[in-house]
């Protein structure tokens, strides 16, 4: 089978995939209406709140939320036909938390997550497999065994903990210490996306633009470091096993006796064959980035995707957890089937079939 066939393949397994997990959206936030006959309507309106409503007032409720009083079957195909035209148009339903559009408090959600997950994944990868390069040149040494120790350790780190550590020293220590010390706070901001002052003087400058960016790099700063050092230790670790396992292999031993530089050795041949396995591993996490970071995010009131779930959930918000679940769904089965035709690409020992 050759690249083509291969492609339109995956490309067909792919649609199947998204159209299960489509359906499956829909029985796995309706089981407890099914089951139950908890409803959005039910959980706004109090027992004599209802009982004081028409019972037309009660359906058309009902109607605005894409259900049906007392449903039958016809009635669960039905909502199940609008909730699939729905999905294809982009329209996920109102919120009940913000009273708006879900698809409209997405968007502006959105970019603070790719911001914030977007850095710290560079940060993370860039580094571990920097330093997973380094010491996997020569195994078994003080540098290589450090290294891994600090690996393992800022893996198994709980994140929301270094995150409110992070704040603990670098937003409310540091600031008193400078501001006691040389009347001046220094530090980093405790909360938010952007400062409100920030945005009052911004509105008026004629360098709003730079004003607002470097305040929200200033808020930027902790959580994208939380997040960076949080994922450091994965991406270390695979790539220092990867290339130890690589720098074993006949050809690693061939070049050597041909008499490259060792460098040569380490970079052209063995980086580049044990970045191959990182390819799938990079893609799956830029996969779930629009998933955001929802402890971290919550911690530092990141005003994002993940504390947006967070909030969703704990007001049972179903529209928006079901909207995003979806799209975190759909954006990972895309990355999966784009790190499956690169790994094909790059690795020319692959055979399609």
């Amino acid at each position: 089978m050759g690249l083509r066939e291969y492609v339109i393949r995956r490309s067909v397994y792919m649609f199947l995939l998204i159209i299960a997990v489509v359906c499956f959206n829909f029985f796995l936030f309706r089981l407890p209406t099914f089951l139950f006959g908890a409803n959005p309507v039910s959980l706004m309106l109090s027992d004599e709140l209802r009982r004081n409503l028409t019972q037309d007032l009660l359906e058309q409720m009902y109607a605005n939320f894409g259900l049906v009083m007392n449903p039958d079957i016809f009635d669960w195909i039905y909502m199940f036909w609008r909730y699939i035209v729905s999905m294809f148009t982009g329209n996920f339903g109102v919120s009940f938390l913000t009273k708006r559009p879900v698809m409209e408090s997405i968007v502006e959600r959105l970019p603070n997550t790719l911001l914030l997950m977007g850095t710290s994944s560079m940060v993370s990868i860039l580094l571990g497999i920097w330093t997973g390069v380094k010491v996997a040149s020569d195994p078994g040494s003080k540098k290589d065994i450090g290294a891994v120790t600090v690996a393992l350790f800022v893996y198994a780190l709980p994140v929301f903990w270094l995150g409110m550590m992070l704040l603990m020293v670098f937003g409310y220590m540091l600031p008193l210490w400078t501001e006691t010390t040389f009347g001046v706070a220094i530090g980093f901001p405790q909360f938010g996306t952007i400062s409100y002052e920030v945005w009052e003087v911004a509105r008026t400058s004629p360098f709003g633009a730079l004003i607002v960016a470097g305040d929200v790099l200033h808020h930027l700063f902790l959580p994208m470091i939380t997040l960076g050092v949080g994922g450091y230790g994965g991406y270390f670790l695979y790539m220092r096993n990867n290339l130890i396992d690589v720098m074993t292999e006949d050809y690693i031993l061939t070049a050597r006796a041909k008499g490259l530089d060792e460098n040569q050795v380490l970079y052209k041949h063995g980086m580049k064959n044990a970045m191959l396995p990182m390819v799938t591993i990079i893609a799956m996490t830029f996969g779930f980035l629009i998933n955001g970071a929802t402890l971290t995010e919550t911690v530092f009131t990141w005003r994002g995707l993940g504390r947006f779930i967070f909030e969703s959930l704990i007001a049972l918000d179903f529209p928006v957890v079901q909207a995003i679940f979806m799209i975190i769904a759909i954006t990972a089965i895309l990355a999966n089937f784009v790190a499956d035709l690169l790994y094909g690409v790059l690795d020319p020992r692959i055979k399609y079939g």
